[in-house]
């Protein structure tokens, strides 16, 4: 149920976004908008203004759509004439047609924006090990050395890699660059070309990090507190910031996992702690938590560090993500296109559901990235020179372009029912994947 309302409130955000772009470029162009619907199928609410626009809210919310004054489906007056879609200039129909996926880039933008604004959240992506017979195992990529990028592309975290990598698939090598730690001494930059000619892997059962041959670090947690919670039984204990757990009941310190899992138990502890090289003993007596596990309410230093940006370095940052999703989009695209990703790959609206609800339990700033991504898939979606689609009306603009006259109704009514049966073949192919996923 979760996953399914937020569906319905991203399919909505989205199919209004793309939709207010084409009802806006359209006002602006003086064409008059009979109807702005959200959403197909029965009328679930509707609301006329004074302009004669109705606002409807439908039953399916799997789009929507602007239906603007026409010649071609109704009879004009000599008064309404100049505010028909059908009589405005080429460049003006053109303008009405791309601001709907315009607007999806910039929704895209604008969460893009917001993300950075509230800090992202990053850690050393770092190689533990590499795969043997894979790609990464071509070349001497040492253990503990840190991805900067992969074919220019910036990496900051291992789902920059994973994007990357699924977006290098089909070409002939990828380049990387990395830098090396050695015994602490950061050495410069190194790039190295690794040949991928015959490296072809199952998406939905190996993730391109692994299938390429990286086993990442995990996240590196040192026995330091970075911060303990107010009247919490860290606090009670003495403990302070810049503690160091030295041992715990008598035994030293093993990693952050036991000791976590020691104070579930809900049991007093004595505690070794180091503090300004001095080695002292505290009695920490953990709280019992809702989930009736022990709680003390302190935190460890880890390698992890929050990238906040400014005003107009966030903006900055938001538009070049924006053009980066939307290259690997397209990119994707292509390979559907040519093969190199099979159909079997295609999601339809019961992965989304399921993704929506997913990343929204993870937290607002990975539900925002899934909002933006969807956004942007969209708008290239709709860009597609298919009949039926934003990128098939444009198609038909450039014909009248070209010929000096517009397809007849006729012709494209024909082309529409080719774009509808292929974009329901389409769906089918999408909706059957969901469906063996369950």
């Amino acid at each position: 149920m979760w996953s399914l309302l937020l569906f319905v409130v991203t399919m909505g955000i989205l199919v209004t976004i793309h939709e207010l772009g084409h009802f806006c470029a359209a006002r602006l162009c003086k064409v008059h908008v009979e109807c702005f619907s959200i959403g197909f199928g029965k009328k679930l609410w509707s609301h006329k203004f004074l302009s004669g626009t109705e606002l409807v809210i439908a039953m399916i919310p799997l789009g929507g759509y602007v239906k603007m004054l026409d010649g071609r489906a109704t009879e004009l007056s000599s008064n309404n004439e100049k505010f028909a879609f059908d009589r405005k200039k080429i460049w003006q129909k053109a303008v009405i047609i791309i601001a709907g996926p315009f607007a999806n880039f910039v929704l895209a933008l604008i969460v893009y924006w917001i993300i950075f604004l509230i800090g992202v959240t990053v850690y050393p992506v770092k190689i533990k090990d590499v795969i043997p017979n894979t790609p990464a195992a071509t070349v001497a990529i040492p253990v503990g050395a840190e991805l900067k990028t992969i074919d220019n592309i910036k990496i900051e975290t291992w789902n920059d890699v994973n994007l990357a990598l699924i977006t290098a698939m089909g070409k002939s090598n990828v380049t990387l660059s990395y830098i090396d730690n050695i015994d602490g001494r950061v050495q410069k930059e190194v790039k190295k070309s690794i040949d991928i000619n015959n490296w072809y892997f199952d998406v939905e059962k190996k993730s391109a990090i692994t299938a390429f041959g990286f086993v990442p670090k995990e996240l590196e947690i040192y026995p330091i507190v970075s911060k303990i919670v107010s009247g919490s039984a860290a606090e009670q204990a003495g403990l302070r910031v810049g503690d160091k757990i030295i041992g715990y009941n008598t035994q030293s310190y093993v990693d952050w996992n036991d000791f976590s899992n020691t104070i579930k138990k809900a049991q007093a502890m004595t505690l070794q702690i180091n503090r300004e090289n001095k080695d002292i003993y505290l009695k920490l007596v953990p709280t019992i938590g809702i989930d009736g596990k022990g709680v003390a309410g302190l935190y460890p230093t880890t390698d992890t560090k929050v990238l906040q940006y400014g005003f107009l370095e966030g903006f900055n940052k938001g538009m070049a993500q924006t053009v980066l999703t939307t290259k690997l989009t397209v990119h994707s695209l292509y390979q559907l296109a040519t093969g190199v990703i099979g159909l079997q790959h295609l999601s339809g609206p019961i992965t989304i559901a399921k993704s929506a609800g997913q990343t929204a339990s993870y937290g607002i700033t990975p539900y925002l990235y899934f909002l933006a991504f969807i956004s942007i898939s969209l708008g290239v979606i709709n860009l597609v020179p298919l009949p039926i689609l934003d990128g098939g009306h444009l198609v038909f603009l450039l014909f009248e372009k070209i010929k000096g006259k517009a397809l007849s109704n006729k012709a494209q009514e024909r082309f529409f029912r080719i774009g509808f049966v292929l974009l329901m073949v389409i769906m089918g192919i999408a909706l059957f994947n969901d469906i063996l996923r369950l």
